[in-house]
């Protein structure tokens, strides 16, 4: 294991540490991380040898607090075990400041509704990209009229992963059949993963195709309830870049972050052959009603672009020009100047620095290739 890795990893046990901990609350934990390790760019490694009063200064906590939480610091011997046991079972996890984790959650949410922690199984690579949020009836024969393998294929197409919870009904069935035929899917659980035995099981063969990443925002022995429930929604709707609902038998107030995501401008497809107060409400809200699957699909396609073009090497598209910037910030300035920098990019470019990685000091100096290794 590289210095880098080990960096990382001692840093995730010491926010699994303060966040799953007996710190006063989970409260000011989240505030203790975001303004000493968001604000700052600080390790939290460096708050537990601070001193008191230049960490209380930064972090509005008191001398007394910052006592508390740099003696939990200290015992993190059960988190680290804990660490073991999580790559042992394949288990990611993933800290607010890590490079991996979703650039489109932290663009679309608020800090303090953000998870600091995020539990992972499977394709990592998914949580760059946005997707597409999927839902409906939670009786799956309400979609009978329509052909869900036809769906499920068309969504397959997309250059995107598809966003469910797994609850019960289409949205299942979509996100069971996605991978079978191509597809991706990116699943976020409503409980903690100790808990989520059946559902693994469920999706191991796209676990095992490379084709599903598994997520959950809550501890390991988190069980399900109502609230957690409506929160791995919001996640959802920040993390999609467009939505598709089956049939729904949920209202858009009862689907948290729906009227968000219509807001920003993104595409909701709902196909319904009805004409339900619930549709109504759907359609008033911003959605496109469709008849039949092709028509959703086309609606869906619009947000990307599938042309030749995509996957041309950059020097191979016309008008193309290199541009050289000497760190992050500046690159997001000059691309934001043009248009939104996509979360995906701010993220890879911001990425340096925290555990190893150093801009170029100056970008002027010809390269040249590394002596090879003896």
């Amino acid at each position: 294991m590289d210095k880098a890795t080990m960096a990382r990893r001692h840093e995730a046990v010491l926010w699994l540490q303060l966040l799953a901990g007996t710190f006063t609350s989970r409260r000011d934990a989240k505030m203790l991380l975001e303004r000493w390790c968001m604000r700052e760019q600080h390790l939290l490694s460096d708050f537990a040898a601070a001193p008191a009063a230049e960490a209380a200064e930064v972090t509005g906590l008191s001398t007394e607090q910052v006592h508390q939480a740099q003696q939990l610091l200290a015992q993190a011997r059960e988190s680290q075990a804990r660490m073991g046991a999580f790559a042992e079972a394949n288990i990611e996890l993933i800290i607010r400041t890590d490079a991996a984790y979703p650039e489109e959650l932290a663009h679309n949410l608020p800090e303090a509704e953000l998870p600091y922690l995020l539990f992972a199984i499977g394709e990592l690579d998914h949580l760059a990209e946005t997707g597409v949020a999927i839902g409906g009836a939670h009786d799956a024969a309400a979609a009978d009229a329509f052909d869900l393998h036809q769906m499920a294929a068309g969504l397959a197409a997309l250059p995107v992963p598809m966003l469910g919870g797994f609850e019960r009904g289409v949205e299942r069935e979509l996100l069971l059949r996605v991978p079978e035929v191509g597809g991706r899917i990116t699943v976020m659980l409503p409980l903690g993963l100790d808990h989520a035995a059946p559902i693994l099981a469920l999706l191991r063969p796209s676990l095992e195709a490379g084709r599903a990443l598994v997520l959950s925002p809550f501890l390991p022995e988190q069980v399900y309830s109502e609230r957690g429930g409506q929160a791995r929604l919001s996640l959802l709707s920040a993390m999609a870049g467009a939505m598709l609902q089956i049939e729904p038998d949920a209202s858009v107030d009862d689907w948290p972050g729906a009227r968000q995501l219509l807001a920003r401008g993104e595409q909701v497809a709902v196909v319904s052959r009805s004409d339900s107060a619930i549709v109504r409400g759907w359609e008033a809200a911003g959605a496109r009603i469709n008849e039949n699957c092709s028509s959703a699909l086309t609606t869906l396609s619009a947000g990307w672009s599938l042309d030749a073009e995509a996957g041309a090497e950059p020097h191979a598209l016309p008008g193309v020009e290199p541009i050289v910037f000497h760190d992050a910030d500046e690159a997001i300035d000059v691309l934001g100047r043009s248009g939104r920098v996509p979360p995906a990019l701010a993220r890879r470019l911001r990425e340096s620095g925290m555990f190893g990685y150093q801009d170029v000091e100056d970008v002027d100096e010809p390269y040249q290739d590394p002596e090879p290794d003896v």
